[in-house]
């Protein structure tokens, strides 16, 4: 269910830019319910017919700890960010969730798991003990014939080191989420300007008038379009700030002072900064 919200809202409202109109509260709520037929589907067959190694009964409970860790690694940075960064970075939020999820997903497979999970430590009485190497007597056993006695230098008893590297994987990915959204927005605040863009970053707020309900369906308009204003004008401003200190850096010229575009009150949208 959580998944097919995500789904309408985050996949399907980007839709409206190619098909203007096709965002309605019906339609967001009909692709809710019908994608989690396919999500649900998924679910089963991996639950159903995902094995471990080491268990014949599945590793479901191992699935639903590595789901956590997927949401440690990719959404709790920039949930925190959100809240307590001074003017928060769309693109540092999207950088950190992808980053996380890249490095968490590469060290499942990259770090050694021996299921004992005790990290290497370079001590002998730390190692695996193995299994028995003799069938015969330990030494420190009183018998009268020796031959029975087990000779370890005949029969060497392997001792493997352990080797588990379970939470590294996860705190390692987290660290990695928090670091880059950290140096993205650093980097956006000290350039005065965005470092890239693309649809789908700009916010939006959900129209929850009842049908009918004008008044309250303009306020949302309007809202939203002062969202986007701002967002536009900043954009523009950042580019118009990035282009002076470039000709500034390259002619070696002491700063010029700053331009006032000029644009009339209501009409500063993406088309008149372009």
């Amino acid at each position: 269910l959580a998944m097919g919200t995500v789904a309408s809202h985050n996949l399907m409202r980007m839709l409206d830019v190619k098909w203007p109109g096709i965002v309605t509260a019906k339609n967001l709520l009909m692709v809710a319910r019908l994608s989690t037929i396919p999500f649900t589907l998924a679910s089963t067959m991996i639950g159903a017919y995902y094995r471990s190694s080491d268990s014949a009964a599945g590793a479901t409970g191992y699935l639903l700890i590595v789901a956590f860790d997927i949401v440690l690694a990719t959404v709790v940075a920039p949930l925190f960010g959100c809240f307590y960064a001074k003017n928060p970075s769309p693109r540092a939020a999207f950088c950190s969730v992808i980053c996380g999820a890249i490095v968490r997903i590469l060290l499942e497979f990259l770090l050694p798991k021996d299921g004992f999970l005790l990290m290497p430590y370079n001590n002998i009485i730390f190692y695996n003990y193995g299994t028995a190497a003799s069938v015969n007597l330990p030494t420190f056993f009183d018998v009268d014939d020796t031959a029975l006695w087990w000779d370890p230098t005949v029969e060497v008893c392997e001792q493997e080191q352990f080797k588990d590297f379970t939470g590294v994987d996860s705190l390692s990915a987290f660290l990695c989420s928090i670091l880059v959204f950290t140096g993205v927005q650093l980097i956006e605040n000290k350039l005065g300007r965005p470092l890239f863009n693309f649809p789908g970053l700009v916010p939006y707020r959900k129209d929850l008038s009842e049908p009918g309900d004008t008044e309250k369906s303009a306020e949302v308009d309007k809202a939203v379009e002062m969202e986007e204003t701002t967002a536009s004008k900043s954009y523009a401003e950042g580019v118009v700030k990035g282009i002076e200190d470039s000709e500034d850096s390259s002619s070696g010229n002491d700063p010029a002072p700053a331009i006032d575009v000029g644009i009339p009150a209501g009409k500063q949208d993406s088309e008149h900064y372009a």
